[in-house]
């Protein structure tokens, strides 16, 4: 059976790509931060009862290591890896008014957490395994309020073209996928604040609405197939039209 990693698979856009893979065959491993968000998962989706979950927070290098060396001990492979987990920015704002603490928290979970996941896969990883790192339009575009983030999402996507040049020889694609603005609880948790904020963003989008964690899942699942077979290093922005406004 093929084992499948999904960082990050408790909510949005995870939940919804650990739900698409059970439903594919695959053995998924996936981890969130908390055991009982898993338990309102599980209450919810009873199909998921396969699914291996590890409570770990991939900003604690330890738990990290933790999580690889046990995938390695229980499965000896991975075939597929998906980087989705982020958490919560906390950076927002200009940059001279934000805290270097919280800048670095960024950097870290956007940044080198992904990369010290990529980094684990490949370890894990044979000819025809596949990756796909959750980047944004803002790795595509600036983004101020939100330039640590931006740089971030910059540094994932020169990150996934460089690695995918060294992987190739072993027979690894890697590749990326760009969501715009994406209906998410993130998203509902802004709402308390602004009830009005999914019709005002909306409006910047060309096609006039917010994505579907489907339609992201849709783009993942294609560059994880044997369909995606000749793509290697590529971004694929699923964002209805926002980065060319």
């Amino acid at each position: 059976m093929k084992v499948a990693l999904v960082t990050g698979g408790s909510k949005g856009i995870g939940l919804d790509l650990v739900l698409r893979l059970v439903e594919l065959g695959y053995r998924v491993v996936t981890c969130s931060r908390s055991e009982a968000g898993w338990g309102k998962v599980l209450a919810k989706y009873p199909e998921l009862d396969t699914v291996d979950h590890r409570v770990v927070d991939i900003a604690d290098q330890e738990q990290l290591a933790g999580l690889f060396s046990y995938i390695e001990s229980e499965y000896k492979k991975l075939d597929i890896a998906v980087n989705n987990a982020s958490p919560a920015l906390v950076s927002r704002g200009y940059l001279h008014k934000v805290d270097i603490e919280l800048l670095k928290e960024t950097l870290n979970v956007d940044f080198l957490c992904q990369a010290l996941c990529l980094r684990a896969e490949l370890k894990l990883m044979g000819p025809g395994s596949s990756i796909v790192n959750i980047s944004s339009v803002n790795g595509l575009r600036p983004t101020p309020n939100a330039s640590m983030y931006s740089a971030s999402k910059h540094a994932l996507e020169g990150l996934t073209r460089s690695v995918a040049l060294e992987s190739i020889g072993s027979g690894i694609r890697i590749n990326a996928v760009a969501p715009g603005v994406t209906w998410t609880p993130r998203w509902e948790l802004r709402q308390l604040e602004n009830e009005n904020i999914r019709s005002e963003v909306s409006q910047a989008v060309p096609m006039k609405r917010f994505g579907c964690t489907n339609e992201i899942v849709d783009a993942i699942e294609f560059l994880l197939s044997d369909k995606a077979t000749y793509i290697v290093g590529h971004t694929l922005v699923v964002d209805g039209g926002l980065s060319l406004a």
